[in-house]
């Protein structure tokens, strides 16, 4: 199996758009000849591909630039500051910064672009 962590060590901002934004955009692309370019990305992104070049076949702009195509989506770097109950879980492979609560009892958070449940974070 290959490497999901980065080439270059660090936090892919793009990855972690993709990962909060990745029903929209699957919707967006259902039935379309993107759909395939999706399935083709996400291949290549869960074997360590920057999702940038994922972004870039779907027409979608890079992080730092306007995300019109996802509503205005931002690049998502952590926690709401009024979440502080419930256990905090991050990226699977330590690939991006996105961080989202699971509340108590709820069922473990998975991350829809690689696949996996996320990791438990620690305080």
């Amino acid at each position: 199996m290959a490497s999901t962590a980065p080439a270059s060590g660090r936090e892919d901002p793009d990855l972690a758009a993709l990962c909060a934004q990745f029903g929209a955009v699957r919707r967006a692309v259902r039935g379309t000849p993107l759909a395939d370019e999706l399935a083709d990305g996400l291949a290549a992104v869960r074997d360590g591909a920057p999702a940038g070049d994922l972004l870039a076949r779907l027409g979608i702009a890079p992080a730092g630039q306007d995300r019109d195509a996802w509503g205005g989506a931002a690049t998502v770097a952590g926690l709401d500051a009024g979440h502080s109950h419930g256990e905090r879980y991050g990226c699977p492979a330590g690939r991006c910064g996105r961080a989202v609560v699971r509340e108590p009892g709820g069922e473990l958070p998975r991350c829809a672009v690689l696949g996996s449940v996320m990791r438990l974070l620690a305080d």
